[in-house]
């Protein structure tokens, strides 16, 4: 590949080595020598670039087309299986020769058994089995028709449901949006070949005439491996599109679809550790056109949340709507925006702040409760025994998502002890609130409807929005974080 890159217009700086797979990556780039900060190490030429555009064949583009744009990477796949089908006469022959003859760890070549293990967290088995639909509809509906058909664009050869998966496999690992996300990907011979970290040495970017250099972007010692950041990706995609995930992943999630009901559910479970229907409100109107400034509610609505290891981590959009459910009317979000409720430093009030922690707690504890293991009996399968690679990767993936829940109830805790640490505030009743018994009152705002959380206030006074939460709102909290403590 490097003497193709060189022999074509590109150059490879005589800094690049290949170095072969191992336990941890597979075959990659290495620097032979140091390099400096700025050098340029690879240079691609646009014609080297495999790509489908105006040089693609109309008989290849209108195949294409009919892919739907999420799946943009079997759009390039297409062009890699022409180019493949080419053999000898392909410009791309000697980059084709070169690819794996699989990828394993990507779940679309998964054994029953791993699959099953990976249905435990749906948001990523759904995708999976998403993918696969599509690739067996197409395989045996617009693919199997061609041969034979003049406008066949594979001369003949059979490409079936497996075919067409190794393509898609190799698009979704290796390409690349040197162009812009709305143009076409791209794989780039030889600088695909650079393995992915959080903490790269090297870089990509667009040259002169449509080239693409690989460049240092700081100084490499001799034998560090030449690596790339793919994004800042969860576990979920880089397991789907590049087959691998990397432990203690800083930008890994947990993805939970927003119900209204689902999240009222989860808030009483926080509290009784039972949900019944009748902790279920309804919503208000300010509420509903709140829920909908945040596209949590109406036809256009996108309900995916992600929840992190802590709360300045899960998506605004998850804390704003909590805090949303949890008010009491419309005053107490007066002069606030959906995107402000989002904003985790400047919470509505202490009580309305428990609240909403203590729902996204019961949401949190809710997703832990549906896997069946525990998060101690996943720790235990993958030290107690030689797990298939892919099997093992099934249970990796949904052990991390267990501890990002666990990390995350913790935070909410340690956030609701603080809330409970600040003074009370209080402020003088209007005339019409007073009482006229002259004895000492209480309130229940903390916990609406629950007898066990009082406030003493003086006569002539109420409690502030700004008081101190009650104790049965932190016994709840403490006793939801007990039962994960159970559960690992």
């Amino acid at each position: 590949m490097v003497e193709w890159v060189r022999e074509n217009g590109g150059s490879v700086s005589d800094a690049v080595s290949i170095s072969y797979p191992n336990a941890v990556a597979g075959a990659g780039l290495q620097a032979s020598r140091a390099c400096k900060a700025g050098e340029r190490l690879v240079n691609l030429p646009a014609h080297c670039q495999l790509t489908y555009g105006e040089h693609t064949t109309p008989e290849l583009m209108r195949l294409i087309e009919k892919v739907p744009q999420e799946f943009w990477g079997a759009k390039l796949a297409l062009q890699i299986l022409q180019e493949r089908t080419l053999g000898t006469a392909s410009f791309f022959r000697h980059y084709i020769s070169n690819l794996p003859v699989a990828v394993p760890g990507i779940p679309l070549f998964y054994t029953q058994e791993a699959v099953k293990a990976l249905e435990e967290y749906p948001p990523l088995s759904q995708q999976v089995k998403k993918r696969c639909r599509w690739l067996l509809t197409f395989a045996e509906g617009e693919l199997a028709e061609l041969p034979g058909r003049p406008d066949d664009p594979f001369g003949g050869q059979r490409i079936d449901g497996n075919t067409l998966g190794w393509a898609l496999a190799m698009s979704t690992s290796r390409a690349f949006r040197v162009r812009g996300a709305e143009q076409p990907a791209a794989q780039l011979p030889l600088i695909d070949m650079c393995n992915h970290s959080f903490a790269p040495n090297c870089q990509v970017f667009p040259g002169k005439e449509g080239s693409v250099d690989l460049v240092a972007s700081r100084n490499i010692q001799a034998s560090e491996d030449l690596l790339l950041s793919y994004g800042n990706l969860d576990n979920d995609f880089l397991l789907l599109d590049y087959g691998f995930l990397v432990p203690s992943n800083p930008f890994d999630a947990v993805a939970v679809r927003f119900d209204v009901a689902f999240f009222q559910a989860a808030n009483a479970l926080s509290k009784q550790n039972t949900a019944n229907k009748d902790d279920v409100d309804t919503v208000e109107n300010f509420q509903e056109s709140l829920l909908s400034e945040l596209s949590l509610a109406g036809p256009e609505a996108d309900r995916e949340l992600m929840l992190r290891r802590s709360l300045p981590s899960c998506s605004p959009r998850a804390l704003a709507a909590a805090r949303i459910l949890c008010a009491g009317d419309e005053a107490e979000l007066a002069g606030r925006t959906a995107d402000a409720l989002g904003r985790w430093r400047d919470p509505v009030s202490p009580i309305n702040e428990v609240k909403a922690l203590r729902m996204i707690a019961g949401v949190a504890f809710f997703v832990l409760s549906r896997f069946p293991k525990t998060l101690e009996q996943d720790k235990q399968l993958l030290a107690g025994q030689s797990l298939p690679d892919d099997l093992s990767l099934a249970v990796q993936l949904r052990l991390a998502k267990k501890q990002i829940m666990a990390q995350l109830l913790h935070d909410l805790a340690s956030r609701i002890k603080e809330l409970a640490m600040q003074p009370v505030q209080q402020t003088v009743a209007p005339p019409h609130e007073r009482s006229s018994t002259g004895k000492r009152e209480y309130s229940t705002i903390a916990c609406r409807g629950r007898h066990d959380c009082r406030h003493p206030v003086n006569i002539g006074v109420r409690s502030s929005p700004w008081g101190r939460p009650g104790r049965s709102a932190l016994h709840s909290m403490y006793a939801v974080i007990a039962m994960v403590i159970a559960m690992q």
